[in-house]
């Protein structure tokens, strides 16, 4: 992938630091060493501070989490392993709204709102190239284009949106197929493309199209969404309300 794409989408989201989520989340585990969250790819919470369920841990090299001392980055934790200042448990959102829409923050990812302020970006930590990206777009003449033109229609403004931004993102991105799909929110449209990273690896990116009401909702993924799903379906259909 080239530079600005990541610039754009990686690394804007890293930050230093639910309960409709949780039937297909990681989960807290524990051995005669002490607590770990396994992610639901299987792979453990590992490396420094992660946020879950809206407290922030700090886990360490081999993924368990420290509990009733002091991090090795000068913070405290209490003895269910929560990040406290004097003596507060501190917390985050677990649910962000962009411009109406709301998106439930998978454990262990962290997100950050971009400059525009209608949309966010979410990341894996420690170095990953996985990322998210939510937004939404104002367009008074949606529900005008539905009314008169159809579905048919709006599918050609979802096209010609998803060609400018993937041409923004990276100019040198290709379509590979496209189709419509169903989840709780509604219908929406789908858009596998490929770009070609530093090294020359193909870097599949895939785009998701929602019009409700005078909006045209995206949600674009490089490298798919993540730990916590078992594909890209996953993180619009239980993460986007």
């Amino acid at each position: 992938m080239k530079r600005k794409m990541i610039t754009t989408i990686t690394l804007a989201s890293v930050l230093a630091l639910a309960s409709s989520f949780s039937s297909f989340a990681g989960q807290w585990k524990q051995d005669t060493t002490g607590w770990f969250y396994q992610n639901t790819n299987g792979s453990y919470l590992s490396g420094g501070w992660y946020w879950v369920d809206g407290k922030s841990y700090y886990f360490n090299e081999q993924g368990y989490c420290l509990v009733s001392t002091t991090t090795p980055d000068g913070y405290t934790v209490d003895e269910n392993g929560a990040w406290t200042v004097d003596g507060t448990v501190q917390s985050r959102e677990t649910e962000v709204s962009v411009s109406g829409t709301k998106v439930i923050i998978p454990n262990g990812y962290d997100w950050e709102r971009q400059e525009d302020g209608n949309s966010i970006a979410l990341n894996e930590k420690n170095g990953s190239e996985q990322a998210v990206l939510v937004t939404a777009i104002e367009e008074e003449s949606i529900s005008e284009v539905r009314s008169w033109l159809g579905e048919e229609a709006l599918k050609m403004v979802s096209d010609e949106v998803i060609r400018e931004l993937a041409q923004e993102l990276d100019g040198n991105m290709w379509e590979v197929s496209s189709s419509t799909k169903s989840f709780a929110t509604g219908a929406w449209y789908h858009y596998s493309y490929k770009a070609t990273n530093e090294e020359g690896r193909e870097i599949p990116v895939e785009f998701y199209t929602n019009f409700t009401g005078a909006q045209i909702r995206v949600v674009v993924m490089l490298e798919g969404a993540g730990r916590e799903f078992a594909n890209s379906d996953e993180f619009v259909q239980n993460c986007i309300r």
